[in-house]
């Protein structure tokens, strides 16, 4: 059976937890919140296009220093291509 002293310091605990959910509901804007964490997404996503695009920049530079040969992408000039003949559609009736 749980004495008076730990009884109180329950009762305190709850008291703090029920005053620390008190001062957020009072001191923070969800809407704000929800604003700044898509900023935040926004920002991680264009920085991580922005570091991909300049790795592979980066890349493209070094490859043929250090292989001797183009790099994978690099598409080589290829012939144009010919044409095919649109097929003649039969009238329907």
């Amino acid at each position: 059976m749980p004495n008076r002293r730990e009884l109180v310091a329950e009762q305190l605990h709850a008291l703090a937890d029920d005053l620390e959910q008190l001062w957020k509901a009072a001191t923070r804007d969800p809407v704000a919140e929800r604003r700044k964490q898509r900023a935040w997404l926004l920002l991680t996503g264009a920085l991580g296009a922005v570091a991909t695009m300049a790795s592979r920049q980066a890349f493209a530079k070094l490859w043929p220093i250090l292989t001797g040969e183009p790099t994978p992408w690099t598409k080589s000039p290829a012939a144009p291509r010919e044409r095919r003949p649109e097929r003649e559609q039969e009238p329907v009736s």
